[in-house]
């Protein structure tokens, strides 16, 4: 992630998903997300003398792309490609404004027919009214095909009140 040169052992662990711990360091995190000093204030559990943060819920490789993030601020078309929407979710969730602002409109750039739903119903959870925009111009421009997408039909099942406001 950096020269290991320069910086010091790790002092935390990033536990993904699967499994996988990647190997960090406090400072440099707790630098760029408020949301992570935080939790690096907190007492490590007793017993216990490894400090393990999880990040849960997004794929190992999109965590490794977010904590590279977090070392170097770069991001790149491949990992915004692939995990766009899992980088958006987490700049939100441990408060990285850049990354959010990257991944909005890399995301934008990429809305199909396909996946314009469910973005659209991620922007609300993410605070990203930019975006939410766009998804709503797009929807409404192609709302025949949009609405025949099992994005759409989720959203039926599950958020009414975005259909009725979309409608």
């Amino acid at each position: 992630m950096s020269s290991a040169s320069e910086l010091p052992e790790p002092d935390v662990q990033i536990l993904t998903s699967s499994g996988v711990r990647i190997p960090a360091h406090s400072s440099i995190l707790a630098m760029v997300s408020p949301v992570l000093d935080n939790i690096m204030e907190r007492p490590v559990e007793h017993g216990s003398s490894e400090r393990v943060i999880p990040i849960l819920g997004v794929p190992c490789d999109a965590v490794t792309a977010f904590i590279k993030y977090l070392y170097n601020s770069m991001c790149t078309e491949e990992q915004m490609e692939k995990y766009g929407i899992h980088l958006l979710v987490l700049s939100h969730v441990y408060l990285v404004p850049q990354l959010k602002q990257r991944c909005s409109r890399g995301v934008s750039q990429r809305l199909t027919v396909e996946n314009v739903v469910d973005v659209l119903q991620l922007t609300g959870l993410c605070d990203v009214p930019d975006l939410y925009l766009k998804c709503l111009k797009q929807v409404t421009a192609r709302f025949k095909a949009v609405e025949q997408t099992e994005g759409w039909k989720f959203m039926q099942e599950h958020d009414p009140w975005l259909e009725l406001h979309i409608l």
